[in-house]
């Protein structure tokens, strides 16, 4: 009679620990790969169990164990603050091996960056935003847009070539000579900025 009560014992305090661990009887992970995630704020979610994935993972692993023959459903429960995720192969039947094939692909949402432009008589302006592309607002322009630029990013638009006669400035510029402006995208389009020309 001892011996069982002790056998019993050890089963509950293996069962508990199994528990601890995030098992419930399997003994296979389930995982996969995170690509792009730059952003905040993304949880997955498989049956009833939820996990908060960081900025810059490039890996996710559940902490509930799964069982030879489980079926798992991996979806976004929560997208991150300013990005988009989507899940690639995240449904199936677990066979004799972990599960490792899923893929979240994560992309940052960008958005229009534009201002106003005064005084553009003549061609030849060219504007620069860091490393990421430029534009040549044509003579008579009102506007300037840089169309996709990422949530959450640095901005630092400069006057790459004046146009002929004519010298251009960024209205708030903190340089002398108004040849550029630096910001911060915010989790929208950024149409306030002004780039005024007059003759040099």
């Amino acid at each position: 009679m001892k011996n069982v009560y002790l056998r019993s014992m050890l089963a509950a305090a293996c069962a508990a620990t199994l528990a601890a661990c995030g098992g419930s009887g399997g003994n296979l992970f389930l995982s996969g790969s995170v690509v792009g995630l730059a952003k905040t704020g993304l949880i997955l979610q498989n049956g009833g169990e939820d996990l908060a994935v960081t900025s810059g993972a490039s890996s996710f692993v559940f902490v509930n164990l799964i069982k030879s023959e489980d079926r798992y459903d991996i979806k976004i429960k929560q997208q991150p603050k300013g990005a988009t995720c989507t899940v690639n192969n995240g449904s199936g039947k677990a066979n004799s091996f972990s599960v490792s094939t899923t893929v979240v692909s994560c992309i940052t949402d960008t958005y229009a960056l534009s201002g106003a432009i005064t005084g553009l008589s003549a061609d030849g302006l060219t504007l620069v935003n860091g490393i990421s592309g430029s534009i040549s607002p044509l003579k008579g322009a009102t506007t300037f847009t840089f169309p996709a630029v990422a949530d959450g990013s640095t901005y630092n638009l400069s006057i790459s070539s004046n146009p002929a006669g004519l010298i251009c400035r960024f209205q708030g510029s903190i340089s002398p000579d108004g040849h550029d402006i630096v910001g911060v995208m915010g989790s929208g389009p950024v149409s306030s900025l002004a780039l005024n020309c007059a003759p040099n």
